[in-house]
C-alpha cells in the first residue's frame, strides 16, 4: 500500500479512471463535487466507453453527483470508500466531498486489490439498488 499525498488525492482517482480500460467502480457514501469540474468531466468521459458504477449510501441518492452520467447505487449503511478499474485500485479515508479534510488515499499493490475487489462483491454489490 502507498499513501497518496493529500494535495494529490483527487488527481489520483482522475487518473485511474482516465487509465481504466473495461470498467470504474466508485465507491464513495457521501458525495459533494461542486468545484470538482475535471473529476466530474472524468467520469462522464469515461462513460462513453466504459462500465462506470457509483455506489453511494441509502438515503443519499444523487445527491452531490448531479451532473455525472453513471449507473448509480444505493448501499444500506455503507461506509466504505474506494476506486477501482480493472487492473487498479485505491482505498481512502474520505469520500468525495470537496472540503478541506484530511483523508488518506492509499494505491494497492496486486494483492491488496484482489482483496478489496473481493470485498466488495462479497459485501457492497449483493446489497446494492440501482436508483
Amino acid at each position: 500500500m502507498n499513501i497518496i499525498n493529500p494535495k494529490k488525492n483527487i488527481d489520483s482517482v482522475i487518473s485511474l479512471i482516465k487509465n481504466a480500460k473495461k470498467r470504474v467502480v466508485i465507491v464513495s457514501p457521501f458525495n459533494d463535487l461542486l468545484g470538482w469540474n475535471e473529476l466530474k468531466a472524468a467520469i462522464n468521459s469515461a462513460n462513453e466507453h466504459l462500465e462506470v458504477s457509483y455506489y453511494v449510501r441509502e438515503g443519499e441518492g444523487r445527491n452531490g453527483i448531479d451532473g455525472i452520467n453513471a449507473t448509480v447505487y444505493e448501499v444500506p449503511l455503507l461506509h466504505a470508500k474506494m476506486f477501482f478499474s480493472e487492473s487498479e485500485g485505491i482505498i481512502s479515508s474520505g469520500n468525495l466531498t470537496n472540503h478541506p479534510d484530511i483523508n488518506w488515499f492509499c494505491y494497492l499493490n496486486d494483492e491488496e486489490y484482489k482483496d478489496i475487489v473481493g470485498f466488495f462483491e462479497r459485501y457492497i454489490k449483493p446489497g446494492a439498488k440501482q436508483l
